[in-house]
């Protein structure tokens, strides 16, 4: 379902349960499961009472299904890598230029990420420049993998909480 418009608390408590679940079904990443899952919270009181239920849903569940979560978030990382200095500019805020050795350090550090997590790295901010993020990609690097799926969680969260900003009013 297309939204034309943010939702009000009141649009949100009375839609149908098939359009609820196409509206609020990627708040987490290709998670409909989510949706469905908050369903039964209704009727919400704000905004906030929505995101609450999302992040309940999200922390009740089984490590082993939170990295299923993680593992359908796309591959930002390796997107950027490859975008010309215009295109990044309007995907990552500020000015910053990565050069082809930057790049390529990035996609290195961002394999190496990968394939020790076993998920995407992910972060929840949009106001994150290119710079900040590859000192942030080599700081987790250090995490073991119980606390960096704790960190992965608490980004997927942020996301949760910027989409349903945009969803209702």
């Amino acid at each position: 379902m297309l939204l034309t418009h943010p939702l009000t608390i009141q649009e949100v408590n009375n839609s149908l349960s098939e359009n609820f679940i196409r509206i609020f079904g990627n708040v987490v990443e290709h998670c409909p499961a989510a949706a469905i899952g908050i369903l039964k919270k209704r009727p919400f009181s704000d905004v906030n009472h929505i995101i609450k239920a999302v992040i309940d849903f999200l922390d009740s569940l089984k490590i082993s299904e939170k990295e299923k979560i993680l593992q359908l978030y796309p591959d930002l990382l390796n997107k950027l890598t490859y975008l010309s200095s215009l295109q990044l500019e309007m995907e990552i805020t500020g000015k910053d230029h990565l050069s082809v050795e930057e790049k390529r350090k990035l996609r290195e550090l961002n394999s190496r990420y990968k394939n020790k997590f076993g998920f995407p790295f992910i972060v929840g901010s949009k106001e994150e420049c290119i710079f900040t993020i590859v000192s942030e990609i080599v700081s987790r690097l250090q995490n073991d993998k119980d606390r960096e799926l704790r960190i992965a969680m608490e980004e997927v969260k942020n996301i949760v909480k910027l989409r349903i900003h945009e969803i209702v009013r």
